[in-house]
């Protein structure tokens, strides 16, 4: 046969290339189904070379074919092998850091020239009177702190609702930075923070630029900058955001994109904080009398200045024995406190999920500076629901809600939304439904589209003319049927409604259509049926789903219809 098969194909290859390619696909389809490693193995080495022929022929075909997964796929390689990733987009990221930090290092150099010079002699004691590092100095006064633009951004929405910028300079597209940055910080929060963790996108550096964010409540702070912050200013910006949600927190929770809902004092809150720097180049300027004055004066100013320092080593010596107390405890090493000494007090600042952990902070600062009065401004945020856990709710709820007699439903969960669908049989069983689901952590919103199907018997039972006695068969089956369905639903009470047809309502034929219900109910009673449960009504009408066009046997009958109680 193969033979045969082998001459006609030399002889007649275009016939029977004809014959076989109406079928060939289904052949491929079918053996895959049957076998799909060996036709994987069949046609892998032949891959390769397809793709690299199709994207010769129809780049742009190709382009568009790959270029919804390119997304999942760079994601999938990260988790798979990270450093494979790392190491492709160094080239790019190595040579842009380079690049900028030759250009840091040049200024730094110059400040480390002049070292033995009059100027960074002058360095020296400003850096001591600032209460910083001289390589710190350097480092500011290679990259001078301005502030070029303040937003203040609602977190879920991501609308403005304080663009503060200098009216002199060039002003930036508010709404543009506010959508950029909820995007990133969504990216962040979803994809980068590894599950139970609760961190924030704190920072965005981009040249000698850099966008400084801090979230508190229902908003959170986008401030653009150049140069290094101070300490001072961030603990500035940390306290303006602060009241800002002490007293403002309603308004900005519910504010829709309105500029007149929200009152002029959040604005003058975000303009004093703008002038942070221009205040700070003002003292800064104001430093040049005074350092002269402290050259002159050296000696009448040195026991003063040893007692400073001896003051700021105390408090610099306090603040870092509390922090080490906080971050050895577990559950709040993971969160960031900062601790400072402001107003003869340990004024505590940070974020924390909730109020048991907010104390407990401050008993421990408490223990280790028992002599310090404590100011805790740590602020509570919402730790994000994890994901995963809100999915695996999703999914035992779902079980716990099938084992309902009568409900049978599935449930998905997608970024915070539970799709809903399936049967059950009263409208109330809907309604708990939507109400179970939403009570989960995580779940933003629930879309039903369950239906309410009530429960059927699909039996009936019927009688010769004149007739109300129960066939044999009838007796045998369609009894035992009705009674394994109220054994099912113990709650569920049955009507029992038998038809006799009689245009004229004439009265023998209600006694009749009623005889035959009654009859239907001994015989359940007879099995041992609650009778309080059974329920019998006569009617002349022709029963449900039959018109005069039927056969007259099929409107001598008995149907069954259950109900939640006695009518």
């Amino acid at each position: 046969m193969s033979e045969l098969l082998k001459l006609k194909i030399a002889e007649s290859k275009e016939e029977i290339a004809q014959v076989i390619t109406p079928i060939i696909d289904q052949a491929i389809r079918n053996r895959t189904e049957q076998d799909k490693i060996s036709m994987s193995e069949a046609i892998a080495p032949a891959v390769p070379l397809a793709i690299s022929q199709q994207i010769i022929i129809a780049p742009e075909e190709v382009s568009d074919a790959i270029a919804p997964a390119m997304g999942r796929a760079i994601k999938k390689q990260i988790e798979i092998e990270q450093n494979i990733v790392v190491d492709a987009l160094y080239p790019i990221i190595g040579s842009t850091i380079a690049k900028y930090m030759a250009e840091t290092i040049r200024a730094i150099n110059r400040q480390v020239e002049e070292t033995l010079s009059v100027e960074g002699i002058k360095r020296k004691i400003r850096a001591k009177l600032q209460g910083v590092s001289e390589a710190e100095l350097i480092l500011k006064e290679a990259l001078p702190f301005a502030i070029q633009a303040i937003f203040l951004i609602h977190k879920a929405s991501g609308l403005i609702i304080s663009d503060i910028q200098h009216s002199d300079a060039q002003q930036l597209e508010a709404e543009m930075v506010a959508g950029m940055l909820t995007a990133i910080r969504s990216f962040a929060n979803d994809c980068i923070n590894q599950s139970g963790s609760v961190t924030e996108l704190d920072a965005i550096d981009y040249g000698t630029s850099k966008i400084i964010l801090e979230v508190a409540g229902y908003c959170y702070l986008a401030i653009v900058v150049q140069g290094e912050p101070t300490k001072k200013f961030l603990g500035n910006m940390r306290q303006t955001l602060s009241n800002l949600v002490k007293n403002y927190g309603d308004l900005i929770e519910k504010f829709d994109g309105d500029p007149d809902t929200i009152t002029s004092e959040v604005h003058t809150f975000l303009e004093e904080l703008k002038d942070t720097d221009i205040q700070q180049e003002k003292h800064e300027k104001q430093l040049s009398p005074l350092l002269v004055l402290g050259l002159t004066f050296i000696s009448t100013i040195l026991i003063p200045w040893s007692i400073w320092q001896y003051h700021s080593g105390v408090i610099h010596s306090t603040e870092n024995q509390t922090s080490l107390a906080l971050t050895s405890v577990p559950e709040l090493a993971v969160y960031r406190l900062t601790v400072e000494v402001e107003h003869n007090k340990l004024k505590l600042t940070g974020r924390l999920p909730n109020q048991l952990l907010r104390q407990k902070a401050e008993q421990i600062v408490k223990l280790s500076s028992p002599n310090w009065l404590i100011d805790n401004q740590i602020i509570l945020v919402e730790v994000p629901p994890d994901p995963v856990l809100s999915a695996a709710e999703v999914k035992r709820v779902t079980a716990v809600l099938n084992q309902t007699n009568g409900t049978d439903i599935s449930a998905q969960y997608i970024a915070g939304k539970v799709a809903v669908e399936g049967t059950v049989n009263q409208i109330a069983d809907a309604h708990n439904i939507v109400r179970a689901f939403e009570q989960i952590p995580g779940v933003k919103s629930v879309s039903s589209a369950v239906r309410v199907q009530p429960l059927q018997i699909e039996v009936r039972f019927y009688f010769q003319p004149d007739s109300a006695s129960l066939k044999k068969a009838d007796l045998e089956y369609k009894v035992q049927q009705v009674k394994f369905f109220l054994n099912q639903h113990p709650s569920k009470h049955l009507k029992i409604i038998g038809y006799s047809y009689d245009p004229t309502g004439a009265i023998a034929s209600q006694k009749m259509a009623l005889t035959r219900a009654k009859a239907v109910q001994q015989a359940l009673i007879q099995l041992g049926v609650n009778s309080s449960h059974l329920h019998v009504i006569g009617r002349t009408n022709l029963p449900p789903g039959i018109d005069v066009t039927h056969p007259l046997w099929l409107s001598r009958c008995v149907i069954l219809e259950p109900i939640n109680k006695q009518f």
